[in-house]
């Protein structure tokens, strides 16, 4: 994958798995993250973040750095799909049990259970 382009991914899921309105990141700490992969500077970091921002992603600033607004699920959502699952007839208890391990691998991704 070209360089810039892996590059707005990496910053959009850095921002996304680490940062909600209570946790915002500094970019001098997404480009640490980032530096490990590829080198990085915090004026390419600014660059990218804003372009995401034009292109609609709900990355907000504020004075201690920047956050995503919005998560795919509130934690209602996902209790109403909890409870869906379990209270599927045509799934076994190993298969609920297995497709809610894979719901709560990919939420605890998305979700900062810190907050």
């Amino acid at each position: 994958m070209e360089r810039k382009k892996y590059l707005i991914l990496l910053i959009l899921k850095i921002l996304e798995s680490n940062t909600d309105e209570k946790h915002p990141m500094k970019q001098k700490e997404v480009v640490d993250m980032i530096s490990s992969a590829m080198p990085c500077d915090r004026k390419t970091v600014a660059r990218n973040i804003k372009f995401l921002q034009e292109v609609g992603y709900p990355i907000e600033k504020c004075k201690q750095g920047y956050y995503v607004k919005q998560r795919r699920f509130s934690l209602t959502e996902i209790d109403f799909i909890k409870n869906a699952i379990n209270s599927a007839p045509q799934a076994s208890g190993v298969d609920k049990d297995k497709l809610l391990n894979k719901l709560t691998n990919a939420l605890i991704k998305m979700l900062d259970y810190n907050a």
